[in-house]
């Protein structure tokens, strides 16, 4: 594609509702054209889908389920020999129940720091093609406007949507710690008390093997209820830090949609098209090197 030497390319400002990438024509005081920056429109869902698709799950969370399923068996016949079968039952559940595939939360980490880096690529190529390309060689009211569409729009856009991916990126981090994390505890648990607990139960037709089975149920099932008060409290934590995240979302919403609703349509983030427009080309568009009339 080609730009004829005697009139601006055409200019894109992120926002704009036409899909499919946009180029920025550069050209130097006498009008040519030198050089096209390439900026790539916000990505769909199929582009972030393909991007996620190149991470696979290692298996970790399928294995562990795995591993954990013989242990459970053997601490729940434990549990019910003791006479605690149902208190220890449902603790057994509660715990289980909350171990999530924390590959899930890792994979969400790599995406929205992707999407960040990507944010702060295309602000850098507007950022840095107009400063060292357009304002030294344009003047005019065309260029005037682009510079205060550079500086005090599309910029502070870009800078929101980069601060959201930042601390997107790190809330999905500390969750998929704080899963690995649990999972494993989880795991550990019925690891260390299942042999235990079947030597135990072995013996319990002993009155004094009975009274140690009991007795260990016991201590396992409160170390259970500990577990299950631990996933409450991280996700009380951390249901309040996403509860502050979808604020500023809300934030970059209301700064690209009018009135902050979707459903009113984009806020027009775009230059009056007269800036290309043949006819005005030199009612816009002055080289640097003239004097403005």
């Amino acid at each position: 594609m080609s730009t004829p030497p005697s009139e601006p390319g055409k200019l894109f400002v992120p926002g704009r509702p036409a899909s499919g990438p946009k180029e920025l024509y550069i050209t130097d005081s006498s009008g040519n054209v030198q050089r096209a920056v390439s900026v790539a429109p916000a990505d769909t869902a199929d582009t972030a889908a393909a991007s996620a698709a190149t991470r696979t799950d290692p298996g970790f969370f399928r294995d562990l389920v795995k591993a954990l399923n013989p242990l459970r068996q053997q601490t729940r016949t434990a549990a019910a020999m003791s006479g605690l079968g149902i208190a220890a039952l449902a603790l057994d559940v509660a715990a289980t129940l909350n171990l999530g595939n924390p590959f899930l939360f890792y994979d969400r980490r790599e995406l929205w720091k992707e999407m960040g880096g990507r944010l702060e690529s295309g602000r850098s190529d507007i950022w840095f093609s107009y400063f060292q390309d357009v304002s030294p060689n344009w003047k005019g009211h065309a260029a005037d406007l682009l510079g205060r569409r550079v500086r005090f729009n599309t910029t502070v856009l870009y800078e929101k949507l980069h601060g959201v991916t930042g601390e997107m990126s790190g809330a999905m981090h500390s969750q998929f710690k704080e899963v690995l994390e649990y999972d494993l505890s989880v795991f550990g648990l019925y690891a260390a008390s299942a042999p235990i607990l079947r030597t135990l139960a072995a013996m319990s037709a002993h009155p004094a093997g009975r009274v140690a089975l009991i007795s260990q149920v016991g201590v396992f099932a409160s170390a259970l209820g500990n577990l299950v008060k631990q996933f409450a409290d991280i996700y009380m934590a951390y249901e309040s830090d996403l509860n502050k995240l979808e604020q500023k979302l809300n934030d970059v919403r209301a700064a690209f949609f009018d009135e902050g609703d979707p459903a009113r349509g984009r806020r027009d983030l775009t230059l009056t098209p007269d800036v290309a427009d043949r006819a005005h080309i030199h009612d816009y568009w002055q080289p640097a090197n003239k004097d403005l009339q």
